[in-house]
């Protein structure tokens, strides 16, 4: 298994191709993504944790792709069966990021109302 801080470089590594092949510089990609270009700059190099939430701004938000975070069993493990979701909850994952962002804002102002 790789250390952190080795998974913190291959990272770092993944977002800099990314980036170089969308023709962005770092300061483009941090404007985009709501941060700064140095953030950028030690994010790639390895030298900073990144936050799920910052994570999921470079990749959707900076790059334009979509983030997909997979658990898999070791070797020689097994992995518990995934749930299945709702067929509606399939239907607004498999929504284009933009209309899932819409959906969820809706969502989230609901949920705010029913708390009241």
């Amino acid at each position: 298994m790789a250390s952190s801080s080795q998974a913190l470089r291959a990272l770092g590594q993944l977002i800099r191709a990314r980036r170089v092949a969308a023709g962005l510089t770092q300061s483009a990609l941090g404007r985009k993504a709501g941060i700064v270009g140095k953030y950028v700059s030690e994010i790639e190099r390895g030298n900073r944790d990144v936050p799920f939430s910052t994570l999921r701004a470079i990749v959707e938000d900076g790059l334009g792709l979509v983030l997909d975070i997979r658990f898999e069993a070791k070797a020689g493990t097994r992995a518990a069966p995934l749930p299945t979701l709702p067929a509606e909850l399939r239907e607004v994952a498999e929504l284009p990021a933009e209309s899932r962002k819409a959906v969820l804002s809706v969502v989230r102002a609901l949920l705010g109302l029913a708390r009241r």
